[in-house]
């Protein structure tokens, strides 16, 4: 038995880590968004969001660089994110704003993906510590 990993399961992992990256990312950026955009009335409000969006993003972005890293720790909060980015995906399809509305299937694809390559044969060999060849 060969101890080399398997270059497909990696590539899926470090596809699957990079689109999670992506999403803390703007989950980030939302909350950079909100602090700037604060309303005098409801500047509690949107300190607490924007402190949401930060925890959120910010463990995000530690369990998508697990995932990338082949980390067993980043596999559930990423998976958690991306069942969480498809519902959210199917409660907007029907939303009344054009642009919302594009972004939904964006946001489908992209949780699809990563769900694919974290639940595939390959990507899961490549997440466990005792891979076969």
């Amino acid at each position: 038995m060969s101890t080399t990993a398997d270059p497909t399961g990696r590539r899926l992992l470090v596809v699957a880590g990079a689109i999670a990256l992506a999403q803390a990312v703007v989950l980030l950026g939302l909350a950079v968004l909100d602090v700037t955009h604060l309303v005098a009335g409801r500047v509690s409000l949107g300190v607490g969001i924007a402190v949401m969006l930060l925890f959120f993003g910010g463990g995000l972005a530690i369990a998508a660089i697990a995932v990338m890293r082949g980390r067993h720790g980043g596999r559930g909060p990423v998976l958690v994110a991306q069942l969480i980015s498809l519902g959210l995906a199917w409660n907007l399809r029907d939303a009344g704003d054009d642009v919302v509305r594009g972004v939904s299937p964006v946001m489908a694809l992209a949780a699809i993906i990563v769900l694919v390559s974290l639940f595939s044969g390959p990507g899961r060999r490549a997440m466990s510590r005792d891979e076969p060849a």
